[in-house]
């Protein structure tokens, strides 16, 4: 934090200081006077003027400006409360009969301006005549032509062969007569519709009849014909299209393309708005390799609830001669309490959630996922839930609930995904002292935080069941096909945090108790339980220094900061063999698990540890923003005993190996980045895990990708209570990926990925793809090819053109192109009208 100081030296006198202030004054108020006097003053009224109109008289070279702090938007006036202001070069006619503006004629009314040649006003009638360069504005749309009749307060009236602008959606065109039925009410009759530039008319749109309703947002009309570079390329007898970004029922684009699996691929939805929150979309989509499929999504949004509800069927699939199906349903639900800000639950809040979703085989996501992570799924959950934060004396506890179960799907036969135990149900109560609300000090600045011992205490009951079925060998996570489950847990930690260091020492156990029920009655060992102790010290210390010697190549201030840890962890051995694993695994090695208690995820297992980690993190960072450019991580595990507990069981032969991992970021001025990852095992005398990428993205659409990622997995261990067989340890994963995006021309960006996987030398994923953005059109295609199991991979065309501010036909690549090049944005960027751009 920056202190200004006062400087040491003399200062100048008060009276000085009022005496230049009264000096200046009277200098420029005889400055302001001589400018004052240069501008004739207004005209008075004469006999010309109208009741209701001020003329403004023209002077000249002199602009006269209103002094304000900002262009203000107040509320509307009506028509009739508003005064008419008019100007031109002569004026004549008859008092209170009628008025003859001569020469840049105009007429402004509550924000309306006409403008003509000549301009007759009949205050009568209240109509007005525009000849020759007839225009009217209103707000952000304006229209042009010959002449033109108008009622100024009904904003009624007629044009012969208008040029027109909306600039509300960059649109513009012309037509034979324009018909203004109110203020927000135009009709055009044999009229063009496009969102280029008058001098380069790639696409648009003709009909009969347009009309357009500014106040509904809505451009309807009839015997619309599409034109592309001149050419017709579709016919609509009716059509209504939103000119703005509001939800309005009726046809969207259609999406189209060509997959491997289903051949011509085609969905017309339609948006149904039901309520300002509630809509619903009709997907019918055509497959000429399996037929017609028709699907829904149905979203709404209350105070205490929202959720979307969506699903499709195909009867009678051509290649399968079976019904497919899909559906998903979740929903969010606050039964009591109240959202805090930004959507946060308030103290004392009841919620619930369901997360259902299913499919009618193993491959569904496979053959109709229109993404490719949809087309990777293996597993479709049903999940229930509930929570509640108690309140009171009870504030630091809370409750929750949910059920669980899982819908396994086996799309490649090789390759065999085990299924999890259902969840039915699952009951937590936790405490943690540290819940209770924060204050604020007395200067509302601040808040206070809860201090002393930080105490956590939880309780866990799971009931685990599993239809194992005919599957025992292939997919069973157990023998057990169901069990109760019970896990207590407590800590007290007691933190003690300064900016300069920290240390925590913290005491903790768990005690898991088991009444597992064996598959068939089989011979299983009766699941055991545990009660187990750990007590663990975690400390750091952060030092940082000003790094003038960067200034020079950064060109701003830089610090350097180095920040070592030390993570001490100790837990007592003991046998776990014929304790079951129900949803634990190995957490993996990495950053974060190296500074961790226990290396299991899930509660079945506790590891015994006597581990030492000492790591040490250089950090560079700006002085001003607080941008970090560069991070170095190493860090180091030494076990003082080697670990015996394992995921299947005990270790047969535990080795007190040192881990070293390492990692480093940079960020280079923002456009060049490099970041690594290593994992060093001294024992296998190799790198268990490898992670390197590095980007280039020196400019907004354009970027380059390099990655690579290498995994070796150490032997698993054979267990029969589990349900696992003996795997020999072995490279699993290494895989180089290049991916980027960069324009050729002005108009033209080419995007591209490709994924190779050396174990089983084959490509896994490719994608080629152009971005061709002109004034008023994009056009896009894309071509990907993914490797879904062994034995099947997608084809994929994708192609679409999105015209402007009005339709797109084709199917959106974007999804695709942002989940294969990372750093991708598309090139055509919707500009928004300014408040300025038709001031008048």
């Amino acid at each position: 934090m920056s202190h200004y100081r006062r400087r040491a030296g003399l200062c100048a006198p008060l009276f000085c200081e009022l005496t230049l202030r009264v000096l200046m004054g009277l200098a420029l108020l005889g400055l302001a006077a001589q400018s004052s006097a240069q501008a004739p003053p207004p005209l008075p009224l004469t006999s010309q003027s109208s009741v209701g109109s001020i003329l403004i008289p023209d002077r000249g070279d002199v602009t006269v400006l209103k002094l304000d702090d900002q262009l203000r938007v107040g509320q509307a006036i009506a028509d009739g409360k508003a005064l008419t202001f008019t100007s031109s070069d002569e004026i004549d006619g008859v008092v209170e009969r009628d008025m003859h503006l001569i020469g840049r004629a105009q007429m402004r009314r509550n924000g309306a301006v006409m403008k003509a040649d000549e301009i007759t006003y009949d205050p009568d009638s209240d109509v007005a005549t525009l000849n020759g360069h007839a225009e009217l504005i209103k707000g952000n749309t304006s229209f042009k032509g010959p002449n033109a009749r108008f009622n100024v307060d009904a904003r009624e009236g007629e044009m012969e062969l208008p040029n027109y602008e909306l600039r509300d959606t960059r649109a513009n065109g012309k037509a034979k007569k324009l018909t203004v039925q109110s203020a927000d009410v135009f009709v055009f009759d044999n009229a063009t519709y496009t969102t280029c530039n008058p001098e380069n008319l790639d696409w648009y749109f003709t009909a009969s009849k347009i009309e357009i309703d500014n106040e509904q947002k809505e451009m309807t009309g009839t015997n619309g014909v599409m034109h592309f570079f001149d050419v017709p390329i579709a016919y609509i007898p009716y059509f209504t299209v939103p000119t703005s970004g509001q939800r309005r029922s009726g046809l969207l684009a259609p999406v189209a393309g060509y997959n491997s699996n289903n051949g011509f691929d085609v969905t017309q939805p339609y948006y149904v708005n039901i309520a300002p929150n509630r809509d619903l979309t009709v997907l019918p989509r055509y497959m000429s390799q399996r037929g017609t499929q028709l699907g829904a999504s149905y979203r709404y949004l209350d105070p205490t609830y929202s959720g979307t509800l969506g699903g499709d069927f195909l009867p009678d699939d051509k290649k399968t001669s079976t019904n497919r199906w899909r559906y998903d349903w979740q929903q969010r639900q606050l039964f009591s309490g109240a959202m805090g800000p930004n959507g946060a639950l308030a103290p004392g809040a009841w919620t619930g959630y369901a997360n259902v979703a299913r499919v009618s085989d193993n491959l569904y996501p496979t053959d109709f996922s229109q993404s490719l992570a949809g087309a990777v799924t293996s597993q479709f959950r049903q999940e229930v839930g509930t929570s509640k934060q108690l309140m009171g004396s009870l504030s630091n506890w809370s409750v929750s609930a949910r059920a669980l179960t899982f819908q396994t799907l086996q799309p490649d036969p090789t390759n065999i995904v085990q299924s999890p135990y259902n969840i039915l149900p699952n009951v937590t109560a936790s405490y943690n002292n540290r819940l209770t609300p924060t204050a604020p000090d007395m200067s509302g600045k601040y808040v206070t935080l809860p201090n002393g011992p930080a105490t956590t205490f939880s309780t866990d009951y799971t009931r685990f069941a599993y239809n194992i079925g005919a599957n025992l060998a292939a997919t069973a996570p157990g023998v057990y096909s169901q069990a109760d489950r019970t896990i207590i847990k407590g800590a007290m930690a007691l933190p003690q945090v300064t900016p300069g260091y920290y240390i925590t020492p913290k005491v903790s156990f768990q005690a898991n108790t088991y009444n597992a029920t064996a598959f068939n009655n089989s011979t299983a060992a009766p699941a055991q339980g545990f009660v187990l102790p750990t007590f663990s010290l975690d400390s750091g210390v952060a030092y940082e220094r000003d790094a003038a010697e960067l200034k020079n190549f950064f060109g701003r201030d830089m610090l350097l900061t180095m920040e070592p840890r030390a993570f001490y962890v100790y837990t007592p051995y003991q046998d776990q063999t014929n304790t079951p694993i129900f949803d634990t695994a190995d957490g993996g090695f990495g950053l974060i698990q190296i500074f961790s208690e226990n290396n299991f995820v899930g509660g079945d297992r506790v590891a015994d540890n006597n581990k030492l980690t000492g790591g040490v993190t250089s950090r560079m960072i700006e002085a001003n923003t607080g941008a970090e450019r560069a991070s170095v991580t190493l860090a180091q595990r030494q076990d003082f005993t080697p670990q015996r507990v394992g995921l299947n069981g005990t270790i047969v032969n535990p080795t007190a190996y040192n881990d070293t991992l390492g990692s480093a970021s940079v960020r280079l001025l923002g456009n060049f980045s490099v970041d690594g990852f290593g994992d060093y095992n001294p024992t296998l005398n190799q790198f268990v895990q490898t992670t390197a990428g590095a980007s280039w993205r020196p400019t907004p659409g354009r970027s380059l990708n390099i990655g690579y990622r290498n995994v070796y997995t150490p032997p698993v261990q054979a267990s029969a209570q589990n349900n696992q067989a003996y795997t020999p340890g072995a490279t699993t994963t290494n895989q180089y990926n290049i991916s980027g995006q960069w324009p050729i021309t002005r108009e033209l960006s080419v995007l591209g990925r490709w994924g190779y996987d050396v174990l089983s030398n084959k490509t896994l994923n490719s994608l080629a793809a152009l971005e061709w953005t002109r004034d008023c059109w994009t056009f896009r295609g894309a071509y990907s090819q993914v490797v879904n199991t062994s034995q099947i991979m997608t084809t994929q065309v994708l192609f679409q053109v999105e015209f402007r501010g009005f339709a797109s036909a084709g199917s959106n690549p974007v999804d695709i192109m942002k989940l294969n090049v990372p750093g991708y944005m598309p090139t055509s960027k919707p500009i928004p009208p300014s408040i300025y751009e038709n001031y008048q």
